[in-house]
Formats: structure tokens, C-alpha cells, sequence
């Protein structure tokens, strides 16, 4: 078997998804934020990769010292690049929330549709994993229909943060 499939493999039956779409719920909620009162889009740009990156650093923190009660066997240090190397998932998913962000600036559009395009963006993409997740467990029908709403749901509660905070 490629070790391509075997690695995704391993990735969709570990905490890697989760990671990712916690990365991006983090990043939407700054990105939402910052972008309420910001003149120019490389300050929500900055500002959200750098909370971003200080996010899955926190992550990578609380996992390799969290993770050595249950490890009594492996040195902090060791912990700190097993945690490393493994809590990646957190700073993936942040990327294309921003990606779209600086893609609508570079199109032309001014910080707030960028803002709006990525977090619309960030709607479809927790709605697709969703349902992609629910379709891999045998979810069909309204029950599908149902757990891919309740996902989009959630980006749409960053999207009313940021309409609250943009007024």
C-alpha cells in the first residue's frame, strides 16, 4: 500500500480532524474579530497567523508537559518534539482560513469581504468535513443532512460574531 494512504489513513482515524477544524474555528473567531475594526488587511493577516501559530504552540505546550502524567517514561524534551511533530493538525487548519482571507485582498476586495469571504469559506469547509465525517460513520438521508447543518451552524455563529462586532 502507498504510504500516502496509509498516512492519510492513520491521520482521519487519529485527532488529526479535529485538530484541523479546531484550527480553523480559532482562526475564523480572530480573523472575525480583528478584522471588525482593522484598516488594512495585513494587520488581520498578522494578527491572525500570529495567534494562530501562538494557538498550536499553547497546543504543542499543554500536550507534551500535559502528556507526561500518563508518560513517566519519555523526558520533557522528548515529549516536546513527539508533541511537535504530532499537534500539526491545529496550525493546518488555520492556513486556509487566512489563505482565502489574503486571496480576497488580492483580488481586490477591501478587509471586510475578505474578512466575510474567508469566513463564508470557513462555513463551507466545517459543513464539508461534516458531512464527509458523517457519510465515512454511514450517516445517510436527513440525519446526514442534519450533522452537516449543525456544523455549518457553528460557522455561523462567527459569522453573527463578526456582524455583532463590525457594528
Amino acid at each position: 500500500m502507498d504510504d500516502r494512504v496509509t498516512r492519510v489513513g492513520r491521520f482521519l482515524h487519529s485527532k488529526g480532524p479535529a485538530e484541523v477544524l479546531y484550527g480553523a474555528l480559532v482562526s475564523s473567531v480572530v480573523l472575525a474579530a480583528t478584522s471588525a475594526g482593522a484598516q488594512t488587511g495585513e494587520l488581520v493577516a498578522l494578527a491572525t497567523a500570529m495567534v494562530s501559530v501562538t494557538y498550536w504552540l499553547a497546543h504543542v505546550y499543554a500536550d507534551a508537559i500535559g502528556g507526561r502524567f500518563e508518560d513517566t517514561d519519555h523526558s520533557t524534551h522528548h515529549r516536546l518534539r513527539h508533541a511537535l511533530k504530532n499537534n500539526t493538525g491545529v496550525l493546518l487548519g488555520s492556513l486556509p482560513v487566512l489563505v482565502v482571507f489574503i486571496i480576497g485582498r488580492l483580488i481586490g476586495l477591501d478587509v471586510q469581504d475578505s474578512a466575510f469571504l474567508s469566513l463564508w469559506f470557513t462555513v463551507a469547509m466545517l459543513a464539508a468535513v461534516a458531512a464527509f465525517a458523517a457519510h465515512r460513520a454511514g450517516v445517510r438521508g436527513a440525519a446526514l443532512l442534519g450533522e452537516t447543518a449543525l456544523a455549518g451552524a457553528f460557522g455561523l455563529l462567527v459569522i453573527l460574531l463578526k456582524l455583532i462586532l463590525s457594528h
